[in-house]
């Protein structure tokens, strides 16, 4: 009787961390390089610089945190953005006075509510539109020397609009 206990408590606790296992999968955000379908390259913070107010840019695809976002749930096609590298996320730059604000890296806030939220929204062609849910705009990607400079813009329907979602695994970045 005592094996059969044994054995049954043993199930137990196999099936109980088996769910737990299951529950913080299930939990973890998902990660993923965003590609512009205009230029072809990912979305980073400009020369993988860590600090407030850097410049959101494009660079050629690598598998590197810098270019890898958390993708964390913010409400029904709302996401919260966050570098795998920096930590932090991104919004319009609060100083641009501008129709077409530049982005710009900002703190990735504690509580969800400070956070910029993001739209997916998905198009006829399967790519995203990555909406800024407080003013409506999408993201925008403009030509501006080496690397495309990204603002917020009128929605629109041209291929500076349009992003792919590529998941990753954040285990198999290079740095």
């Amino acid at each position: 009787m005592k094996k059969i206990i044994s054995i049954l408590t043993g199930l137990a606790m196999l099936a109980a961390a088996t769910l737990v296992s299951a529950a913080e999968a299930a939990s973890a955000p998902e990660s993923c390089q965003i590609r512009n379908k205009k230029f072809g390259q990912l979305l980073r913070p400009e020369d993988a610089n860590g600090a407030d107010g850097t410049r959101i840019v494009l660079y050629p695809a690598q598998p590197w945190k810098c270019m890898t976002w958390k993708m964390l749930p913010a409400g029904e096609s709302a996401f919260n953005l966050q570098n795998h590298f920096t930590g932090k996320t991104f919004a319009a730059a609060a100083k641009d006075d501008g129709a077409n604000p530049a982005v710009s890296q900002v703190p990735f806030a504690k509580d969800a509510k400070e956070r910029p939220a993001w739209r997916l929204t998905k198009q006829p062609d399967g790519l995203y539109q990555i909406i800024e849910v407080k003013s409506g705009k999408a993201l925008t990607a403009h030509a501006d020397g080496e690397a495309a400079r990204i603002t917020l813009s009128p929605v629109g329907k041209g291929d500076e609009q349009k992003w792919g979602i590529e998941k990753i695994d954040p285990a198999k970045l290079t740095m």
